[in-house]
């Protein structure tokens, strides 16, 4: 009999179910004055270097022969660039859910998109779309947008086009959250 008293002992015991949830705090004691603080915990306040910015652009007309159809990505609307605020790091202009990605050092943006597809001459192609230029601590700059196509796969495929057209940038002091 005595064994079965323990035995229940032991189940009442046992965790059921998930743990509670509380508000987590933090004790510190401090290295000076022995005391005890108490503080909740915080994130630290973001680097210079992590803080992102963004400018609106906006491509000019394209300029390609009249006989190309292009898969390009940028003449359906404005597009948002975001870059680091302090300089050096990575860049990237959105234009829909179309996602140019690259870097800028010392000021000059370089970003890139490559697509593939399949086209109505029967072949595979491939597009490599590209996005450059300085930007400056002045309030408007332009960028150059370049275009060329090649397939990857099929005969007869029709001719390669290319094109380019200029982007404006209207910087902002805009920091991205």
């Amino acid at each position: 009999m005595r064994a079965t008293l323990l035995a229940v002992g032991l189940a009442a015991c046992a965790p059921q179910g998930a743990p509670p949830i509380a508000p987590v705090e933090v004790t510190v004691a401090a290295a000076d004055a022995g005391s005890i603080v108490s503080s909740p915990l915080a994130a630290p306040p973001p680097r210079e270097s992590d803080r992102r910015c963004s400018a609106r652009v906006r491509a000019s007309t394209i300029k390609t022969p009249s006989n190309c159809q292009l898969d390009e990505r940028l003449s359906r609307g404005p597009g948002t660039l975001t870059f680091p605020c302090a300089g050096d790091g990575e860049a990237e202009i959105v234009f829909g859910e179309h996602r140019f990605e690259g870097t800028i050092a010392s000021g000059l943006l370089e970003l890139a998109l490559t697509t593939e597809l399949d086209w109505d001459d029967g072949c595979h192609w491939e597009t490599r779309q590209g996005i450059r230029g300085a930007l400056r601590d002045g309030r408007r700059v332009k960028l150059t947008w370049s275009y060329a196509e090649q397939p990857v796969s099929g005969t007869r495929c029709a001719g390669a086009c290319k094109a380019q057209a200029d982007i404006d940038v209207e910087l902002e002091d805009t920091e991205v959250p």
